[in-house]
This record gives C-alpha cells, structure tokens and sequence, in this order.
C-alpha cells in the first residue's frame, strides 16, 4: 500500500487527524466512495480548508456543507467520464448531461440548471466535420503515436493488434470550454475543490487546445487498454531525460478495495497490495507479460517510453500522466475498477465501436436513454439545493 499513496509519515498521521475530525463533525454520517477516495487522495492544503469550514460551522451547516460537496463530485461524473463510460451529445456541456440525468432519476427540488433543451436522451444525428462543438478524432495524430510507439504497446512491448489510447479521456473533450466551465457541475471544478489551483491550471493547460496530440496519446494493446479503462493499473511518471527523448514510468496494479457503496469519511482503505495478477472482481485474473523479458509485469517496474523527434513526435505531457496517476487511482478506491449496475455505453476501444463515423473520425455520442442507479446512492436534491443556497461556506469552492 506504500506505493499507492505518496504521503509521507507525518503527511499520513495528519490526513488520519483531519478525515477523523471531519467525521465527527459529520455526525458520523456516511457518504459515497467517491468523495472518500477524493479526500483520501486530496492536496493536503484543499482538505485542510474542507475540514476547517465544516468544523466552523453549526453542526446543521457543516453536515449541508458536506453533502453539498459530495453531490458536487456525484453530479460532476468525473469517474465516469475518466472512464469514458459518460456520454454527452457532441458540443454539450457537462450541465446538459447532468440536467437530463437528473430529469431521469426524477427527484423533486433540484438546484437551477441551466437549460438543458439542446441535449436529448436519444442518439443524435452525426454533426459534421466543422460543425460549432464537434471536435474529431484526428488520424494523423493517431498516425504518430503509432510512428512514434513504433506499433507496438508502450507496456508490454507486444506487436498488433494495437491501439491508441487517450491519457486524458476524449469523452471529456467539450468540458474545457468557458461555457462548459460554467456550470457548478462541471469535472474541471470538481477538481478544484480537492486539487491545488496550481496542479489543476497545468493539467487544464496541458489539455485545453485539444485531446488528439502525440502528447495525450499512446499505443497500448487491446486487451491493456480496456485495462486502463477499468483502472486495473496506473502509471506514475518518474523521469525523464535531458533531450525529451526518453520518459520513464512506474507500473502499479491497483487493488481490489473492499468497501460498501457508502462509508464514514475517516474510514481507513481496506485493500491487498497487487503484484503481479489482479483479480478482476468476477471470480477471473488478469496480467501482462513483458514480451521483451518475458516475465510477467508487476508493480514496481519501470517502463521507458521512446520517441526518435522529441519536436514531431513528442512523449507524453508528464502533467497529463500526473492526472492520470492521480485519478486512476481515485476511481480503483471508488469502486470503479470492479462490475457496476450503472448502464453505460463504453467506447473505451481505438475505433470506438459502432458510433464512430470510420469515414469522418467523428463520434456521434448520446444520452443513455436509461440510466440506472443505486437508491442508496441518489442524493435528495431538495436538501441539497437548501444547502448550496443557505450555507455561504460553499462559495469557497464556487467554479474558477
């Protein structure tokens, strides 16, 4: 579990000593595993200023305060877009998905919106090439990663079939607009609320001109990448040289966490450390094998990553692989790594299955037009909604 986490000693006794505060002010309520695993993850600095306004206000609006910030990380969908398992219509803002989502589950009360008459729970018709919001995905890039990779897998060095793999996800590709950022919904001030404006300014910069570059793609192997996916493994970037032509990365198979969909905030991680083969949480067994080696890949290893023109053919954006270590791991302690009843469409594959327009390159992404979730899991808009409009506390994390 050393390696999961990258507090140290003193980092670790005061992360204990601030989720146990929060909990008590909580009233020793339980909340999602999503907000757990963000504040076990969080900048020390964000969760203390989390802890420090829950603790200084009446029990009633440090409790709203909480519940507040926990349907934030719920409404964003942040796993589910990292996962590319959240689909909005191409162009629309993370508001209209999470509009119509609420307008599904049905729930009395919701905070005000913004509208969301643009987006529709049926497919859409594929917008064309130039059309305002449709952002493609780009062959030519995709062409050098695969040059640059020399079609091989990054990580276990195999041949083809191979595909190219998004670092960040090209499922969150129209949440970087001004328009789209408006909204209190929106993933990139999820993260603000846990994550240092410094850290998440270089991740949205490294992103923010588009997803289809050498430097937010890499090759993997099919099956690998549906690993990633499911975030059965993260990789942490460890160095690299003085001439950009060689990046080296830590391999971690991430654990199995055994939680229930809802626990106490202080709640310490209970998970076994992965070495080599991961459960993959329906009886089955996963690994990758080094085909240069010939050994079984394990936690630990070191990949190096190589290109031959740094200028035409960089490596990746170590702030993106900084993102990617991060919220990989998030969504393994959420319980995104494991079966969920949630129903989702995935387009976690280079060709994106059978909405791919293979002429154009151009998704053609909807709605779900069913979407299920977990009653324990589904917030009471109403109280939310009092709480975001009565407890001034929330403007701290109000949207950048």
């Amino acid at each position: 579990m050393d390696l999961l986490f990258d507090d140290t000693e003193a980092e670790k006794a005061e992360r204990t000593r601030l989720l146990n505060d929060l909990d008590t002010h909580a009233g020793y309520q339980p909340f999602s595993r999503e907000l757990w695993a963000c504040l076990r993850l969080a900048d020390l600095d964000c969760l203390r200023r989390i802890v420090r306004d829950v603790t200084t206000s009446s029990d009633a609006g440090g409790l709203n305060l909480l519940v507040g910030i926990n349907t934030r990380v719920q409404q964003s969908k942040l796993l589910p877009y990292w996962k590319q398992l959240s689909r909005t219509a191409s162009g629309a803002s993370s508001v209209a998905a999470t509009s119509a989502v609420v307008s599904q589950i049905g729930s009395p009360g919701q905070p005000d919106l913004p509208d969301s008459s643009g987006t529709s729970s049926r497919p859409q018709k594929r917008q064309r090439i130039g059309e305002i919001g449709v952002q493609v995905r780009d062959k030519a890039q995709r062409d050098l990663c695969r040059q640059r990779d020399k079609n091989k897998c990054v990580i276990t060095q195999s041949g083809e079939p191979i595909e190219v793999a998004h670092i960040f996800p090209f499922a969150m590709r129209n949440l970087q607009s001004l328009e789209a950022r408006a909204s209190l919904y929106n993933p990139w001030n999820t993260l603000r609320m846990f994550w240092t404006a410094e850290k998440v300014d270089r991740w949205f910069n490294a992103i923010h001109a588009t997803t289809e570059t050498p430097r937010n793609l890499f090759c993997l192997a099919p099956h690998t990448h549906a690993y990633q996916g499911k975030a059965y493994f993260a990789l942490k970037y460890v160095e690299s040289n003085e001439d950009l032509t060689k990046l080296t990365v830590m391999f971690m198979w991430l654990p199995h966490f055994d939680h229930p969909h809802q626990l106490r905030v202080h709640t310490d991680p209970v998970a076994t450390p992965v070495v080599q083969f991961r459960e993959d949480g329906v009886g089955g067994a996963v690994g990758l094998w080094n085909m240069s080696t010939k050994l079984p890949i394990s936690t630990g290893d070191h990949i190096v990553l190589e290109t031959s023109d740094p200028v035409n053919l960089p490596l990746p954006d170590v702030n993106l692989l900084e993102l990617h270590w991060l919220l990989q791991r998030v969504v393994a302690m959420a319980g995104g790594a494991e079966p969920q009843d949630e129903t989702y469409e995935t387009d976690d594959d280079d060709e994106w299955g059978v909405l791919i327009d293979e002429n154009s390159d151009v998704s053609s992404v909807s709605i779900p037009s069913k979407y299920t979730m977990p009653k324990s899991m589904v917030p009471d808009l109403q109280k939310v909604s009092e709480a975001l409009r009565s407890d001034a506390k929330l403007s701290a994390y109000e949207r950048a």
